[in-house]
């Protein structure tokens, strides 16, 4: 007989008795295979629901996704070229796009001289910038450019200094130098901070306050093209490498997906982990007692010349089969888990196509680890010690 045959012969022996024992003591073997059975369904089920729920929240954040491109200058003392500030308008994504820039965090503004100041945020902007952040009423934004003592005004502010109509020209102080208040700006979402402010064009900014801030390009675009519409605005705007710009675009929801997902993923290997931990704790825990029950039992067949290496084997034999049965088990019960809470949710469940086996494989390595301290011991049962037992 070959080396080979010899071998599988054994391979099969063994087998053959591990599966006796397991089948023998059927509470033992179930005890034994529970931890990772709970392992294996939770990390399956999980998995499985994190999967699917990606798509879910991939539809609920996308109108989360950043609505406008951020372009802050370092230099830009004369601003932006029109004509640069055009070609990112025309772009396919992109619904308008202009100068708004923070030219002063607060400046003091009063509706005379006589009433009391109040602090707002100066602002300078053009008719394409303030388009992205606010609506208007009153002038046509367009006046920003001509360098007419206007201003508008964010809607909060307008209401504490009294500006109830303005169907007849009003004039305010700015930095106790008179304004004609051109309109009222209702703030868009993410831009919140205009109903406090106060909106001019660049040359009436520049001649109260020489250098602003900040000086910043916005465009608003659709959702998801933040990327590309950024590439290209730095590329247009600053052509020369003088300007200095930075792309401050908030972050984008389609990042904030990815890590939401990912920390589904996470959370989903966690617990199976955390609970596979478990398992391989309870497979050593029962193994270690099945030792000290089957004293008699491996010290008899040490008397009948099996080998230390043999009864290690026999042992972990034992426990690998015990944990993939379990795993198989487990990762059934967990995919139809998964899919019924999909089904009960209308959602299409997705399953990766390698997720049972890797589930099947980590469960019976597991439980074979939890069996080599057990299989070590088991091995040093000498006949004399099953004699009197």
């Amino acid at each position: 007989m070959s080396r080979w045959t010899i071998f599988g012969h054994k391979l099969r022996t063994m087998a053959a008795d591990a599966a006796m024992s397991l089948t023998a003591r059927p509470w033992r073997t179930f005890a034994m295979m529970a931890g990772i059975m709970l392992a294996a369904a939770s990390a399956t089920g999980a998995i499985i629901t994190a999967d699917t729920q990606q798509t879910q929240i991939d539809r609920r954040f996308d109108l989360q996704r950043s609505k406008a491109v951020v372009i802050q200058a370092q230099s830009a003392p004369d601003g932006f070229d029109p004509a640069q500030l055009a070609a990112i308008a025309a772009l396919e994504p992109v619904s308008a796009a202009g100068e708004l820039s923070v030219w002063a965090d607060v400046v003091p503004v009063s509706l005379n001289r006589w009433a009391e100041d109040f602090n707002a945020p100066l602002l300078v902007a053009d008719k394409g910038g303030l388009a992205v952040a606010a609506s208007t009423t009153g002038m046509d934004p367009q006046q920003l450019s001509t360098g007419q003592p206007l201003v508008w005004v964010g809607e909060t502010l307008a209401a504490r200094l009294g500006l109830a109509d303005l169907r007849t020209p009003q004039t305010i102080l700015v930095k106790q130098r008179p304004f004609t208040v051109a309109g009222v700006v209702q703030a868009r979402p993410g831009f919140e901070y205009i109903a406090t402010s106060l909106i001019v064009g660049r040359q009436s900014g520049t001649a109260m306050i020489p250098a602003g801030r900040t000086v910043r390009v916005i465009a608003g675009i659709r959702p998801g093209a933040a990327v590309a519409v950024a590439d290209y605005a730095l590329a247009a705007l600053d052509p020369t490498k003088t300007l200095t710009l930075r792309d401050i675009t908030p972050p984008d929801g389609e990042l904030l997906l990815g890590n939401v997902a990912a920390d589904l993923k996470l959370i989903g290997l966690a617990l199976g982990g955390f609970v596979g931990l478990i398992g391989t704790i309870t497979v050593a825990n029962t193994m270690s007692m099945s030792v000290v029950q089957r004293t008699r039992e491996l010290g008899l067949r040490s008397a009948m010349g099996w080998t230390p290496g043999r009864i290690r084997t026999l042992i972990l034999l034992e426990s690998g089969a015990s944990g993939l049965f379990a795993a198989v088990i487990g990762s059934t019960l967990g995919t139809a888990a998964a899919i019924t809470w999909a089904g009960i949710n209308a959602w299409q469940p997705i399953i990766s196509k390698p997720l049972p086996a890797i589930v099947i494989l980590s469960g019976t390595a597991a439980a074979i680890i939890g069996g080599l301290i057990p299989a070590h011991h088991a091995s040093r049962v000498s006949p004399l010690a099953a004699m009197r037992s």
